[in-house]
Parts: C-alpha cells; sequence; structure tokens
C-alpha cells in the first residue's frame, strides 16, 4: 500500500487529495511543479531517508537553487548525521562561491562525524579529486 505525504507540511494524507486536510495547502498543481522543485521541498519531508535522497539527487543535479537551503540547514539546530553529510557532499559537488566558508564551519561543528566529514571534503577540494556521485554511506 502506498502512503501518501502533503508535499507542503508532509503529514499523510489520503491517495487523490485535492487540498490538504491538515494544512489546507491545494495540491491540484503539484504533479505540473518541476522535477527539481519537488527535490527542494522534500528537503523538509518527514522521511529522513526522503530528505537524504533528495539532498543527494540536488547535488548531483548541481542544483544552484538548492544552495540557499542547504545554508538553511547547516545553520540550523539539524543533527542528523547522513542527512548533514548528504548536504555537506552536494554543497562541495555544486561548489558555489560560498561553499569553502560553510565546509570550514561544518568543520567546526560539534558533532565529530561531521566535523571529520567536512574535513576531509576540504580536503579532497584542495587536491581536486573527483566526488563520487553517490555517497558510499549513504546508498
Amino acid at each position: 500500500m502506498i502512503t501518501h505525504f502533503c508535499p507542503h507540511c508532509w503529514a499523510e494524507i489520503p491517495a487523490k487529495s485535492v487540498v490538504c486536510p491538515h494544512c489546507g495547502a491545494d495540491l491540484s498543481g503539484f504533479e505540473a511543479e518541476t522535477f527539481e522543485d519537488k527535490l527542494l521541498e522534500a528537503l523538509h519531508h518527514s522521511l529522513p531517508e526522503r530528505r537524504i535522497m533528495a539532498a543527494q539527487i540536488l547535488g548531483n543535479i548541481q542544483s544552484r537553487r538548492a544552495v540557499p537551503l542547504f545554508e538553511q540547514i547547516l545553520q540550523s539546530e539539524e543533527k542528523d548525521f547522513f542527512f548533514l553529510r548528504a548536504v555537506l557532499l552536494s554543497l562541495a559537488k555544486i561548489n558555489p562561491p560560498q561553499c569553502r566558508l560553510w565546509l570550514e564551519r561544518a568543520a567546526q561543528h560539534p558533532s565529530i562525524l561531521v566535523s571529520r566529514f567536512a574535513q576531509e571534503l576540504l580536503a579532497r577540494l584542495d587536491r581536486g579529486q573527483p566526488l563520487d556521485e553517490w555517497e558510499r554511506h549513504l546508498g
């Protein structure tokens, strides 16, 4: 059985809903949204796996529109290491001008796992090493 979620509040909704019964969002135009728009919205999905997948794909397609959202995530109280790892890797793949600043900040993250990964990404970028399309630890 397929579970359906509102793309705005991520509450579970009945299939073929036109209006979200939880937040009142109009769902009639969702199918017309671009793939990139859907991925950007999925960064706030209630299921961690969906957020991680969205972050990885946004990095793979070099979505510059994802950069401000990635920065918001890095500034937030987000604690999910795997999601932060996907966001950092995607930010490094897109490599906007402020990428180094965000990786340096992440290298000071209270989580040793996040800080070590940011340091590893900085080293790889400094050496000009390519970044894998799919992160080996995330699937």
